[in-house]
């Protein structure tokens, strides 16, 4: 569980050169000239250019547990949602590095690269929600016990990373299962989590520029889910894999543009029994922001084993979209595997 940002500190007021030389005295002494040495030729072999100060720092974290504890007690949480004055960020990991801050995407960003850099052959996961927000775990492998852990960033009690004692990937994302409760509720028993991804490569889709990059890293936050990304149910899995919900109902045009170049559900071209459910549960259920409750939720369940989403998630990513289109990207960057 990360640190929480100071309510008074604004991200703007973060000094770079500060919250280094802070992270430099800390780890100067954990630094062995070997492990310092093999990371300074890694990055030179792979063209990064990382400064001198930072590559101290990062030659400290060299095991997926390091990393983690860096995280926990050293990374500050990135709430670029705290307010609608703030701007929303996607920092590379040399940005986090030198900030001291990361949200969950920014901070798997950061456990990626440094566990790359380190040869311990991270891979992304992805927990899957519904009515929620999807949480970015870093896979790796012990490999002396073939055993899963992850790293991961958040703010939320139990959804940090975990150590390499997992056999299978599911028991790794179903270590999440109870820490994972709505936001929408606040109910610690209403579980939100259904599903993880197999786990992807980043360095094969983005190549390793994007480690030391200094500018926000918008390509791979827009682009990193697309169709080549398949996810797996934790409860009641059929045993084929299923597309990402929104990469789904744009493929099946559940989701479509209009002519503001904002998403909008296309009810009709739902399934038929779908459609009539659509109806069902918005006559029961009038507030997207809230869980359903009562005879919705039966409703709900019924839309759901027909289309592998909910209304209220239909919703949220057709409204979701505007931003990505807003940006500049286009659908078929996540259509396309």
């Amino acid at each position: 569980m990360s640190r929480p940002l100071s309510p008074g500190i604004s991200l703007n007021e973060l000094d770079p050169a500060r919250v280094l030389r802070g992270f430099v005295e800390q780890y100067r002494d954990a630094v062995t000239p070997v492990t310092h040495a093999r990371l300074v030729a890694r990055t030179r072999e792979l063209g990064l250019r990382f400064a001198d100060d930072e590559l101290l720092v990062l030659a400290a974290l060299d095991t997926p547990d390091k990393v983690q504890d860096f995280l926990n007690n050293q990374v500050y949480y990135n709430d670029d949602h705290v307010s609608p004055e703030q701007d929303e960020t996607a920092l590379p990991p040399r940005r986090v590095l030198q900030m001291g801050i990361a949200h969950c995407f920014e901070g798997a960003l950061f456990a990626y690269a440094v566990n790359y850099l380190h040869g311990h052959a991270p891979q992304f996961m992805l927990l899957e929600t519904t009515q929620d927000i999807e949480h970015n775990l870093v896979v790796y492998r012990d490999p002396q016990t073939g055993l899963f852990g992850c790293n991961a960033h958040s703010t939320y009690p139990g959804l940090d990373g975990r150590a390499a004692q997992f056999a299978t990937l599911h028991a790794l994302a179903e270590s999440f299962y109870p820490y994972y409760y709505s936001v929408r509720s606040n109910d610690l028993s209403d579980i939100v989590l259904i599903g993880y991804s197999n786990p992807f490569d980043f360095v094969a889709r983005f190549g390793v520029a994007w480690m030391d990059a200094k500018d926000h890293l918008w390509d791979i936050y827009y682009t990193y889910m697309n169709a080549s990304v398949t996810f797996h149910y934790l409860r009641d899995d059929p045993g084929e894999p299923h597309l990402y919900p929104l990469i789904r109902a744009l493929k099946e045009n559940w989701i479509r543009i209009d002519a503001h170049r904002k998403g909008f559900v296309s009810v009709p071209d739902l399934p038929r029994d779908a459609q009539a459910l659509w109806h069902a549960f918005w006559r029961e259920h009038s507030d997207p922001m809230q869980r359903p409750s009562g005879d919705a939720v039966a409703v709900e369940k019924q839309f759901f084993a027909l289309t592998g989403t909910t209304p209220i998630d239909l919703l949220d990513h057709a409204d979701d979209l505007q931003w990505f289109l807003a940006a500049g990207y286009r659908v078929e960057q996540i259509l396309t595997g």
